[in-house]
């Protein structure tokens, strides 16, 4: 059953690569992960500070690139987190809460924000990770 938590960890982490790919992809004029509305791109690019920080030294696109980015990396370290520890002993170490906790929770709260506030293909993507890790775990425990 660990081979249905290390596919729904690859799941994960491939989602987070292709967000960063994608983000990478993106410009100024447009990209994968740009609004499609000139207007907005254009002001993205002039407006300087933000709310907290309004004198901060950037821009909107600047803070937009930097949060896919990152939202990106934490994704990545998420399915590496569920996956590492499965993958050096080739079972889930349900005995470990933190391990358990992390694999079980996480991946369902991103389901969570994907379904309210993201688009199909991650909302998709997500769902099958977070099936794959409970069907893993439930059946190692099962088993056990």
């Amino acid at each position: 059953m660990f081979v249905l938590v290390l596919a729904g960890a690859g799941v994960i982490v491939l989602l987070g690569l292709v967000h960063a790919f994608l983000t990478f992809r993106s410009s100024p004029d447009g990209g994968p992960m740009m609004p499609t509305d000139a207007n907005v791109r254009e002001t993205m690019l002039l407006s300087t500070g933000l709310g907290l920080a309004p004198r901060i030294d950037t821009t909107l696109w600047k803070a937009w690139i930097g949060f896919n980015l990152s939202h990106s990396l934490g994704v990545v370290v998420v399915g590496v987190l569920i996956g590492l520890p499965v993958a050096r002993k080739l079972k889930c170490p349900i005995d470990n809460w933190l391990w358990l906790t992390t694999s079980l929770c996480l991946p369902w709260i991103y389901r969570s924000i994907a379904q309210r506030y993201w688009f199909a293909q991650p909302t998709r993507g997500i769902t099958f990770a977070t099936l794959l890790i409970l069907t893993g775990i439930v059946g190692q425990w099962a088993t056990s």
